[in-house]
């Protein structure tokens, strides 16, 4: 029984963690391709698959971890962006056109 009842405080965290994410994003707080918001959304997903496992549902188990897994791919796009941004040229060392 233990278990269940831990089970419960994981579902409530991972619920909370969504609204936290959609909240954040509909009140323009949290940009869609932040880490935090794709964090939020990849914790909440693996709190749910958690949560599926034991009683099995496998509707939610299945429906939860394309949610963890598409939340991973953000975090992921979110870190190419990132290090692209930071590896781009700045104004100052670009050089100015010349004339031909």
């Amino acid at each position: 029984m233990e278990t269940l009842a831990g089970s419960y405080v994981i579902g409530l965290i991972g619920g909370a963690l969504f609204v936290i994410a959609f909240a954040g994003l509909n009140f323009g707080l949290l940009k869609s391709d932040s880490y935090i918001y794709q964090g939020l959304n990849f914790l909440g997903g693996a709190a749910f698959v958690y949560t599926a496992i034991k009683p099995f549902n496998v509707g939610l188990f299945v429906t939860e971890f394309v949610w963890a897994v598409v939340g991973l791919y953000g975090i992921w796009l979110a870190y190419r962006t990132s290090r692209r941004r930071s590896e781009a040229p700045t104004a100052e060392e670009v050089p100015p056109n010349t004339p031909a």
